[in-house]
């Protein structure tokens, strides 16, 4: 993409209470984006690309910042999600990018 390849990086545990950060950086300045969340992997070609978090549990419609990033951190991690595993990839629309939209790399949570 126009800033390099999107990098998806996460801190912190999933341990209920703890506090966190899911953080997409190097992503095209101002740029819609869609995190895509599932509970397995079963990865597929994508816009030239691989998206791993599928089949998708939930898309959500993010705008990156004028840097392209896109900070979330969670103060206290919730409750009830023991045993499962999270992926989460995002796409970003990136005219720079093969077939206009730029996939960060995938990161995979383990819920103890």
């Amino acid at each position: 993409g126009v800033s390099g390849d999107p990098l998806l990086a996460g801190t912190g545990t999933l341990v209920p209470g703890s506090a966190g950060t899911l953080t997409l950086s190097n992503a095209a300045p101002s740029a819609l984006t869609f995190m895509f969340v599932s509970l397995s992997s079963t990865p597929v070609a994508f816009k030239g690309g691989t998206l791993v978090p599928v089949p998708i549990t939930t898309t959500l419609p993010i705008f990156t910042t004028g840097a392209g990033d896109i900070p979330l951190a969670w103060g206290a991690w919730p409750s009830g999600l023991s045993g499962l595993d999270l992926y989460i990839q995002y796409a970003i629309q990136d005219a720079a990018a093969v077939l206009g939209v730029a996939l960060s790399n995938a990161v995979r949570g383990d819920n103890p």
